[in-house]
């Protein structure tokens, strides 16, 4: 069959269950990354703001955008971790009325013993497996991202 063939009715019940699948695993693991990790200081949701900062300061609506909240709950949350000292405002020095966002060095800190644990935990699931089935895991699952994204307005 071509890659782009509709498949018959077999196919498409195959495609169901592996679908089925998908979800169900994509949702246990995320449910299970988004829990606090024992040990962690931040809450879930501060831990995906801090970690889309890690690579440099953004302005608040390009923060909002990609962790894909609103403008206003995104700044919510900036108020919420620069209270507790995890972000800082500074002013955008190509629009001096606009700020930029970034981590405080305990942001940072923490946003890097948070992410040293869920790959801990991560790791440990791993224990058992070997180095080809991981490298198909890898290999599928970056197939798998790429094509969400092609597809991903």
């Amino acid at each position: 069959m071509q890659p782009n063939a509709a498949p018959g009715a077999a196919g498409q019940e195959a495609t169901g269950h592996v679908v089925d699948s998908v979800l169900h695993t994509t949702m246990s693991i995320g449910r299970l990354m988004r829990q606090r990790v024992v040990g962690d200081q931040l809450e879930p949701a501060a831990y995906w703001v801090l970690k889309h900062l890690d690579h440099g300061s953004l302005r608040i609506t390009e923060l909002a955008s990609s962790v894909q909240l609103d403008t206003s709950t995104a700044s919510r949350h900036v108020s919420q971790l620069e209270r507790v000292g995890l972000v800082e405002r500074s002013q955008d020095p190509d629009d001096g009325r606009a700020q930029r966002i970034d981590l405080t060095p305990e942001g940072r800190a923490q946003l890097h013993a948070s992410l040293t644990r869920r790959r801990d935990a991560l790791t440990s699931a791993f224990a058992t497996w070997d180095a080809a089935d991981m490298a198909d895991l890898d290999r599928l699952l970056s197939r798998l991202a790429a094509d969400i994204e092609a597809r991903t307005p």
